[in-house]
């Protein structure tokens, strides 16, 4: 669950700050979609064995587990689509900052059509996150006592 938690914020944060920088849309964007993906696969690595265990434990929590998982994904989604379309019709890796006024309509309508709402949606996100991980906390409380309780005895 901490790992899923980590991957979770990781993500979140990356989409953020990508959904916040004027200037990220303007430069090489594969680095930055390339560190979210890297992430995304560590959240589904470790989603899936959260989910498990809490299927028994506390299904709520899981079904909130799972939905932040996937609102995870539309997320990246959506910063994807932004990076893109603020781009304009040509990507800068080939050549498009050479039209600035063209660059700087489709920046403007890529943040106001899907980088604004994206970023409200992270931050509703980021609330519902920091829910679930305080809900969680007694459930790794009694892990912990029954992992210190199973090797002291």
């Amino acid at each position: 669950m901490r790992g899923w938690h980590a991957a979770c914020d990781e993500t979140l944060q990356a989409c953020l700050h990508s959904l916040g920088d004027a200037q990220l849309p303007r430069g090489e964007i594969g680095v930055v979609l390339d560190r979210i993906d890297r992430t995304l696969f560590r959240l589904r690595d470790t989603g899936s064995g959260a989910e498990g265990y809490l299927r028994g434990k506390s299904p709520d929590l899981g079904r909130r587990l799972r939905q932040i998982s996937e609102d995870m994904i539309l997320l990246r989604n959506e910063t994807v689509r932004y990076l893109i379309r603020a781009q304009g019709p040509t990507p800068s890796f080939l050549g498009g900052g050479s039209q600035p006024d063209r660059a700087q309509d489709s920046y403007e309508r890529a943040l106001a059509e899907i980088g604004r709402p994206a970023r409200q949606r992270g931050l509703g996100l980021e609330r519902e996150l920091s829910q679930v991980w305080t809900d969680l906390q007694p459930l790794l409380a009694d892990l912990a006592e029954a992992g210190s309780g199973s090797s002291g005895g």
